[in-house]
């Protein structure tokens, strides 16, 4: 197999019993890391510790059943990764077929872009700013859709229409706009989200008045966590706060040189990624009470990636391009398994399975007991975007302008959706609707958002389960590499072309003084 045209051919790999593959011993392994990679190709016993098929009351439906939570349902995806668990999943149907209901341009006044700033409109295929990208993942709660842009501004937009209901500026001033790349937490007709201002904002979700504002010591790449009354998010400074729904700090903790992973909250423990300057990092638990560390699992690089947390194991990503599936009571490791290049997508498990995409343009599905490879599903072009899964489809955006639906079982294409940009914003799937951010600077509705029922939040519901896609949506022709010779060899971060991510990413550890500007 040629890896390099890997997308121009698919391979699908049917549970065929390929083992994970053999990685070396961690490096930069933190306090109370016991975990080291295994030495040989034997697979790690699936009878451990946390390890094993998913039974019936286990995985994220009945995980959020037993707590106290803000959760995906069939008209709301309240938060990143839809709950505080960042499962991103929901039992709902999601759309079938790559119709586009209608599209919004955040690009800001004074700035090229295809059609008039704040119109819901179809897209003409004007190239748009690429400043105004929106990277930030939606939130939809009550009818409406909620996304920050980069061009400074937290959106509210009609699900159904998309027209704009109000648009909230950031910054220290009415001039100043610093982007909004973090993913908008609603709750209780609140919607906190963070910004390159280096704040914490609350927002009236009805009106787009500001409630409070609270400052961080550093840009907040990453997306607020809400469980319990409690926000939890991290600085591009290194610091973990809590933040009660006052805006009164309950704690905070400097865990790392930087943080731009989204944290899990499950159980009492706060579970986020560390990055670091020297190349090295892992994910922390914290005490969600008062924010003392629990214990590290180590990585083998820097973890951008936001971690999820199922039946007793932590599934997280690096930048050497490692998913790793650790116990979270002894730190010890389960299986991992070196993929295609970075991951730094938040993998979504679900019935026994990984659903995860990398720098390697792929969409994996791996056994979460083992992390054999199910199947794989290449794009053409890196991913960041993290999957939506629901009963029968993963959602997926690419570096090379789509959006994807993949037939959960059988690793198919179902459609495609094409952009005028890298889509690295995560979609948020309601009944009948996915809705995604584009570096063109437009938000997508794809799909029906009426869903064929009213619009207002419901707690999640059941589907029947039903497969409908096209199948054909113009993307690439859809094709995988094995874990053969050469395939996911892990390199220096240095040469991955990385340096517009990264400018994107990039953190200032500037201090900053007053609060948004509010709705527009």
């Amino acid at each position: 197999m040629d890896d390099q045209q890997p997308w121009r051919r698919r391979t699908v790999l049917r549970r065929a019993g390929t083992s994970a593959l053999a990685l070396t011993t961690f490096v930069g392994a933190g306090t109370g890391a016991a975990s080291t990679v295994p030495e040989s190709d034997a697979v790690a016993d699936p009878s451990g510790p946390g390890s094993g098929p998913a039974d019936p009351d286990s995985g994220p439906s009945a995980a959020l059943d037993r707590q106290s939570t803000v959760s995906a349902g069939p008209t709301q995806w309240p938060q990143f990764q839809a709950d505080p668990l960042n499962s991103g999943y929901t039992d709902t149907v999601g759309p079938a077929e790559a119709s586009t209901a209608w599209t919004f341009d955040t690009g800001s006044t004074g700035r090229a872009t295809a059609v008039a700033p704040g119109t819901a409109t179809a897209t003409d295929g004007s190239i748009d700013d690429p400043t105004d990208n929106v990277v930030s993942s939606p939130a939809v709660v009550d009818g409406t859709v909620y996304v920050g842009s980069n061009d400074g501004r937290l959106y509210a937009l009609d699900a159904v229409s998309g027209e704009e209901e109000w648009a909230y500026g950031t910054g220290s001033g009415p001039e100043s706009r610093e982007e909004v790349m973090s993913s908008p937490a609603v709750v209780d007709g609140t919607v906190y989200v963070g910004s390159h201002d280096s704040r914490l904002h609350a927002v009236d979700a009805d009106s787009g008045e500001p409630e409070w504002t609270f400052e961080t010591d550093g840009t907040v790449f990453a997306s607020p966590t809400y469980r319990d009354g409690t926000l939890y998010v991290g600085s591009q400074a290194g610091t973990v706060y809590a933040v009660d729904t006052a805006g009164e700090e309950v704690w905070s903790a400097s865990v790392a040189d930087r943080v731009d992973s989204t944290a899990a909250v499950v159980d009492g423990t706060v579970y986020v990624g560390r990055w670091n300057d020297d190349r090295t990092g892992s994910v922390v638990a914290l005490d969600a009470a008062d924010g003392e560390e629990v214990r590290t699992y180590a990585a083998r690089g820097e973890v951008a990636c936001s971690p999820t947390v199922t039946d007793g194991v932590v599934y997280f990503g690096d930048y050497t391009g490692v998913i790793y599936a650790i116990d979270t009571g002894t730190a010890e490791l389960v299986w991992g398994r070196q993929l295609g290049g970075p991951v730094l997508a938040s993998p979504v498990v679900v019935d026994g399975t990984v659903y995860v995409g990398s720098f390697g343009d792929t969409v994996w599905a791996l056994d979460a007991a083992n992390g054999d490879i199910e199947w794989s599903y290449a794009t053409g072009g890196r991913i960041y975007s993290s999957p939506a899964v629901t009963a029968d489809t993963v959602y997926v955006g690419s570096e090379d302008a789509s959006l994807y639906a993949i037939d959960r079982e059988s690793g198919q294409e179902r459609f495609a959706v094409e952009t005028d940009g890298e889509v690295l914003s995560s979609p948020a799937v309601t009944a009948g609707a996915a809705f995604v951010g584009s570096s063109d600077s437009f938000v997508y509705a794809v799909g029906d958002p009426t869903g064929g029922e009213s619009v207002s939040a419901t707690p999640p519901g059941g589907t029947d389960g039903s497969s409908t896609g096209t199948g054909d949506g113009g993307g690439p022709e859809s094709t995988t590499a094995d874990d053969g010779p050469g395939f996911g060899v892990a390199g220096a971060l240095a040469g991955l072309g990385l340096g517009a991510w990264h400018r994107a990413r990039t953190a200032g550890n500037g201090e900053g003084s007053g609060a948004g500007d509010g709705a527009e």
